[in-house]
Formats: C-alpha cells, structure tokens, sequence
C-alpha cells in the first residue's frame, strides 16, 4: 500500500472506494445506454469506429450523431479541466462539485430520454468525459474509472513485469482489479435495473452521484472551515 501520497491508510481507502464506485457508475450508465438503443457513452473507441464506417458509407446522419457523441466526451473532460485544473488525484480538490455536475447531467439524461434518445445519449456522455477526466493518475498508476481497456493492458503490463522478475506492488494489481470488477458489477445492476424501469433507471446513478458528490462538498467545507 502506498504510504507517502495521502495522509493515512483511511484516505487510500477513500480513494479505492471512490474509483471503484465510480467505475460502477460508469458500467451502470454504460449498460444502459445500450440497452435503450444508443452507442456506448462511456468511451470513444467503439464511436470513432462507427463514425469511420459512417463516412466510409456515406452515412452522414449517423456520423453527425457519433461525432456528436465524441464531441461531447470532450467538452465533458474539458469542464473538469476548467474546475480542477490538474488531473493528479488530491484530496481537497472540487471534486464534489464534478460529481455533482455529473449527477445533473445524468439527471437531465433520465428526463429528456422519453423524448430524445440522442440528447439522452449526448448529456451521458458529457458525464463520462467530465468523469473520467476527473482523477487520472494516482503515484504513476493511470486511474480509468469509464472503460476497461487501459486497465486491463496494465494488469497484463504489471503481470509482465512480475514475470521478468520487476517489483510492482501488490496494492496496483488489486486496484486495478477492483476497478475492472466495479464495472463490471455496474453493468450487471444496469441491466436489472432497465428490465424493471427502462429509462428511469438512469435516476439511480443520478441520485447516488448527488448524494456522492454532496458528501464530499461538506467532508471539504468541514476540512478547510474546521471552525465554521
């Protein structure tokens, strides 16, 4: 376990739970927008593939959505750039208030869906960029908490290194083990989720983000106003 970033074994603790939540919500919400009929809305690589085969076919109302969805991914990492300002994981940064963006973001999602798939669609992405731009290394280990991909090359990467005899610590392999497992676990209780309430399901992460986001607000407020 890494001793020297944060201040106590507590805060490593915070910072597991939080990245594995927040990979859950990301497989939650991820799950389903493809169930409701959209494209994958927490990364990009599927997305810029269909829009290369829109274009190839000529496709153009189909690459103005995809390219719309991608466009939205960014301006979602560009809004946490503009509230935090370093992608470094630190405690007292607003994070909360990213989270609680997100959560109306999500919100917004969960009430627009019954008239607009797309828009549903574009406000979850703008969610899953300003999530996953929100904290993305933490002691040189890259924190992905809206896809698998990059996590599953650095377990393969660390497994690599163990066999060529490298020291890597213990703490990364389980770390980014839990991650992989929170979305996936998110995405299975997206899917029970949408069997019984279709679209409202996005209320859930919604709420939980709000709740999420709120704690942290007063957890700073408290840290940086003890007297107050």
């Amino acid at each position: 376990m890494p001793t020297q970033s944060l201040r106590s074994r507590s805060e490593f603790f915070f910072v597991i739970l939080g990245g594995v939540g927040l990979a859950a919500n990301a497989g939650y919400i991820n799950a389903v927008a493809l169930l409701l009929g959209t494209s994958p809305v927490t990364h990009l690589t599927g997305t810029v593939s269909r829009l290369s085969v829109d274009l190839g076919l000529g496709d153009r109302n189909d690459a103005a959505h995809v390219a719309a969805l991608a466009g939205a991914f960014v301006l979602g990492a560009t809004l946490s750039g503009v509230m935090l300002g370093a992608t470094t994981l630190r405690f007292g940064r607003r994070y909360g208030v990213v989270i609680l963006l997100e959560a109306l973001l999500i919100a917004s999602a969960a009430l627009v869906f019954p008239r607009s798939l797309d828009a549903a669609a574009l406000l979850a992405a703008t969610a899953a960029g300003l999530q996953n731009a929100m904290a993305s290394s933490y002691r040189s280990l890259i924190i992905r908490t809206t896809h698998v991909t990059g996590l599953l090359t650095d377990l393969g990467f660390m497994a690599g290194q163990r066999l060529a005899g490298h020291r890597v610590g213990r703490w990364r392999f389980e770390f980014v083990g839990l991650l992989v497992t929170g979305f996936i676990a998110g995405g299975v209780a997206g899917v029970v989720a949408h069997d019984t309430l279709d679209g409202r399901a996005l209320w859930i992460p919604a709420i939980v983000l709000a709740l999420g986001g709120a704690g942290y607000v007063a957890w700073r407020t408290l840290r940086l106003h003890p007297g107050s």
